[in-house]
């Protein structure tokens, strides 16, 4: 998220070339669905600010939509394969240059790539210790299921230490990988030419990223701070009977 040149953020060494339309579409494709499904989950999670029923309760809307799991797969999880694939031909065309340079676009550069690693790897476990756990159960025959993505499950999941630092630095890996994406994607789109347009983009950029990011951080303190109570709530009645 930088103003200080209109060139995109792409790069290919001559050995490996980016080609143009592949680009464009892997860009597209960070902004529409994954970056709109990316706000939808924070937006959906932080429900839980808002106490275990209501994040109960948005959990079990979205459990109850008619072919959910083609909608994940067609929707989120091949857009989300391309990216990924896609984004990791990006990083091995890549030619960084902080030891030359260090202006703001080249860290940027960097960084991109950097948080699209971390995101890629933060998403695979988040999606196995949610919807895969929840798959799991539903193939055992187990009739509760949804208890996988509960507000329960997911307090006990933040109370641990490592568990919490993966959800933290991966929240805001990923939402910055879809912010300065979003900066990317309108210099690719032909949307922001000039350098004022570009740096006021990048304003918006980052407000969108400190906004999302909050929320993201806020809503996984929570959650730690309720599996927490839990424990301790637990450990604290155990000790007290005779």
């Amino acid at each position: 998220m930088a103003s200080t040149t209109s060139t995109p953020d792409t790069a290919a060494s001559g050995r490996l070339r980016d080609p143009y339309l592949l680009h464009r579409l892997h860009s597209l494709s960070g902004i529409v669905p994954i970056g709109i499904f990316l706000i939808q989950h924070l937006i959906a999670n932080s429900y839980a600010l808002r106490g275990e029923a209501a994040f109960n309760t948005v959990i079990a809307v979205y459990g109850y939509l008619p072919y959910v799991a083609i909608l994940e797969i067609t929707v989120i999880y091949i857009p989300l394969l391309y990216h990924a694939i896609y984004g990791f031909y990006i990083v091995a065309a890549s030619q960084p240059n902080l030891g030359r340079y260090g202006y703001e676009r080249n860290w940027m550069y960097f960084l991109q790539r950097i948080s699209g690693v971390i995101a890629f790897f933060y998403i695979g476990f988040h999606v196995y210790y949610t919807s895969v756990q929840k798959y799991l159960l539903q193939w055992s025959g187990n009739p509760h299921s949804e208890a996988a993505i509960s507000y329960q499950s997911m307090a006990m999941q933040m109370s641990h230490p490592l568990f919490f630092a993966i959800y933290i630095i991966g929240i805001i890996a990923t939402v910055f990988h879809f912010t300065n994406g979003m900066w990317n994607f309108c210099i690719r789109w032909g949307i922001t030419i000039s350098p004022r347009s570009q740096r006021v983009t990048s304003y918006i950029c980052w407000a969108v990223f400190l906004i999302f990011a909050g929320m993201g951080i806020g809503t996984a303190n929570h959650f730690h701070n309720a599996g927490v109570n839990r424990q301790f709530a637990s450990e604290s009645t155990v000790i007290a009977q005779p």
